[in-house]
């Protein structure tokens, strides 16, 4: 009995060694390397891993213990950045200290005649320009957050759509408080009035421009109306 408990407690005390030991070298383990990855680098282009380094100076990282870095920090400093989104920092038992990223998407920016333009991102948040980045997005010149609002509404509900996508370029509100786009095929302006019925008002956009090009007389209209709800009213040049 007394020789079992004696090895119990040989046991314990080898099991205490090596847990402190293995403490001990946690707590000197040092950073051997940082890896950054910018997860969705391919979606959104405004953050890369040679940009996030030289930010947080990662270099100065290397050789520090990783018990003496405050990785909520690192972390904070992230999110700081402007098209930083979401970002988590861990160690690995090599040294190696990981930081993955995640990035804002814009998806609409706003110019105002007063005042320096800014984007509307995924979540509807505003999103100040980035000096490395500039998006190829459309644009709502807009006078009030309300107006932005509005453009915002149809090129979120529009977005995974191939028609919109490929007239959407310039978008504005008239004298009426109806949303107007200013479709890349030049010449003429469409009264969208606001973001509802977008499926409906696509199908009469999209018949009315295979008539007028089977006429070819496109050039010649100025203006097209979709706000009634089954007919399209369009104007012509004088």
């Amino acid at each position: 009995m007394i020789a079992r408990i004696l090895s119990s407690i040989l046991v314990v005390a080898l099991l205490g060694g090596v847990l402190g030991f293995a403490k001990h070298d946690a707590d000197d383990r040092r950073v051997t390397g940082v890896k950054v990855v910018v997860k969705d680098e391919s979606v959104a282009g405004f953050l890369s891993p040679q940009r996030i380094q030289s930010q947080l100076g990662t270099t100065r990282i290397e050789g520090e213990r990783l018990s003496d870095i405050d990785l909520q920090k690192v972390v904070d400093n992230l999110l700081g950045m402007n098209p930083c989104a979401r970002a988590e920092v861990y160690p690995t038992m090599d040294g190696t200290l990981h930081i993955d990223v995640w990035q804002r998407r814009p998806v609409l920016r706003v110019h105002r005649p007063e005042g320096n333009d800014y984007y509307l991102d995924e979540q509807g948040q505003r999103m100040d320009l980035d000096p490395m980045h500039s998006p190829h997005l459309p644009v709502m010149h807009a006078a009030n957050e309300s107006q932005a609002r509005m453009a915002y509404d149809f090129v979120t509900s529009t977005r995974e759509d191939s028609f919109w996508n490929a007239l959407t370029d310039q978008l504005a509100v008239n004298e009426f408080g109806e949303l107007i786009l200013h479709p890349r095929l030049s010449g003429h302006e469409i009264v969208l009035g606001d973001a509802s019925a977008c499926e409906h008002k696509k199908r009469n956009l999209k018949a009315f421009y295979r008539a007028q090009v089977k006429r070819g007389n496109l050039r010649n209209i100025k203006r097209i109306d979709l706000t009634y709800r089954d007919q399209v009213i369009a104007q012509r040049y004088p």
